[in-house]
């Protein structure tokens, strides 16, 4: 099949599609292959939910997936996900469909980052069960009073939600979701290109 995409918006929808083809990879190794690992005879055959996985692919993959190299790489990066500190709980709707929800039950309200940051943390009755990420709750929320008041003065990227989190890894925004530059959203000096939006 063939799409017809925007100028300027092939790299976006090839990061998405490459996005997905991870998440398949990693819901077949994670579901269909690594709880059977010891009991070689289930994996022998490709799975009847996926009918589209030739067999070759599906052997070649399950060998991928046994490796000792892959296990070592499985436990690394199992590793540095534990180091993930304050966790977010939007499941699939993302920042992009918490902004919505939010700007539908807080109309007028400016909803920034930090706003996002603290709600995306939040369970479905309000309440921030980890300690550590209702701890820079409450400091998101001081900062927040200090800048209403006038007493705390905030420009571009120093912002309420780096004041409380500490600086942010180069490239990256918080609190706004994936395919966001820091450019972007600050609105810093850029050269102009056609956008995909456009």
């Amino acid at each position: 099949m063939a799409y017809v995409v925007g100028q300027g918006g092939k790299k976006m929808v090839l990061s998405y599609a490459s996005k997905k083809w991870k998440d398949f990879k990693t819901t077949l190794t994670r579901q269909h292959i690594l709880p059977f690992s010891n009991e070689k005879e289930k994996l022998r055959q490709p799975l009847e939910l996926y009918k589209f996985i030739e067999k070759a692919d599906w052997d070649a993959f399950v060998a991928s997936r046994l490796s000792e190299q892959f296990e070592s790489i499985h436990a690394e990066q199992a590793q540095r996900r534990e180091k993930c500190e304050y966790n977010h709980r939007l499941s699939r709707k993302g920042y992009v469909g918490l902004e919505d929800d939010l700007e539908e039950s807080m109309p007028g309200v400016e909803i920034d980052r930090s706003t996002l940051w603290k709600k995306a943390r939040e369970d479905k009755h309000g309440n921030i069960p980890d300690p550590k990420v209702a701890e820079k709750a409450k400091l998101i929320d001081e900062f927040q009073k200090q800048v209403n008041e006038g007493t705390l003065t905030v420009s571009g990227s120093n912002d309420v939600l780096t004041m409380a989190l500490g600086p942010k890894h180069p490239g990256r925004v918080r609190g706004v979701g994936a395919g966001i530059s820091t450019r972007q959203y600050f609105n810093l000096h850029r050269q102009q290109r056609v956008k995909f939006a456009d």
